[in-house]
């Protein structure tokens, strides 16, 4: 099917737009051929030093400096792709693949805190940020039990969220809680980011507000200033949204 390491439908864009897919030539002098595919195997089956398939993608957006891109699929079949490591990527994540002895190859560098896998939250000034994280509350307690410690993972966003409009892959703690204030409806922290600021809310899949329900920003941080960075990933100082018990403090960092 891919011989030359092209599919047929590849050596059509490649003859129709060849500023589009492939370079001319590599470092060496001999042609290289590459291109940015998105992850399609399931995360629990991914283990470097295996295959796994790819969506190939088109690279789009304005050639400036600063200027948005895109990915958009190219609407192929699966590409089976090795992965070198000696990090592994997640269902979602987006590789360079390349040509190599007669096989589509990747690698996959280590994410934030050496902790291998990275997240990818879209307009958020931290491109990489680990996909465990560890959330620590000051004080359980307060303000009617808000924020409690646990463990933030990123991966695939449940289908019972989808009601809210969020992306395809999100922070999401592991833990449930019950909501005190709610009769008890079950919640989970979310993790967002825009720009150089994160925010933690919660997402419930049936509560009194709405079935699914997401409420309001409960506790932020700026990037920047100290104890709050991108690598290593770390959100030491921020605050609780406005009104709140200024006494509950919220830390989130690298596993």
């Amino acid at each position: 099917m891919f011989d030359r390491g092209l599919s047929d439908d590849f050596e059509r864009i490649r003859l129709r737009d060849p500023g589009r897919g492939w370079p001319e030539e590599g470092p060496s002098g001999i042609p290289v051929p590459a291109f940015v595919g998105k992850v399609t195997t399931a995360s629990a089956s991914i283990a470097v030093g295996s295959f796994v398939l790819v969506d190939p993608t088109f690279v789009l957006g304005a050639e400036t400096e600063g200027g948005p891109g895109q990915l958009a699929s190219m609407s192929l079949p699966g590409v089976p792709v090795y992965l070198v490591g000696p990090a592994k990527p997640a269902s979602g994540d987006y590789l360079v693949c390349k040509y190599v002895d007669n096989r589509w190859v990747a690698d996959r560098t280590s994410g934030g805190g050496g902790a291998g896998a990275v997240g990818v939250i879209p307009n958020c000034f931290c491109e990489s940020i680990p996909t465990t994280l560890t959330m620590t509350s000051s004080d359980p307690n307060c303000n009617y039990r808000m924020f409690q410690s646990c463990t933030i993972q990123y991966g695939p966003t449940p289908a019972g969220y989808a009601a809210l409009n969020l992306p395809a892959r999100t922070f999401l703690s592991v833990q449930s809680f019950a909501d005190p204030l709610s009769g008890g409806a079950i919640f989970r922290y979310y993790l967002t980011c825009l720009y150089n600021q994160f925010s933690l809310s919660r997402v419930y899949l049936q509560s009194p507000f709405g079935s699914p329900y997401r409420d309001g920003v409960l506790y932020s941080w700026v990037l920047g200033g100290y104890g709050n960075t991108c690598s290593p990933f770390r959100l030491d100082r921020g605050s609780a949204y406005p009104g709140s018990d200024a006494s509950c403090g919220v830390t989130i960092d690298a596993a």
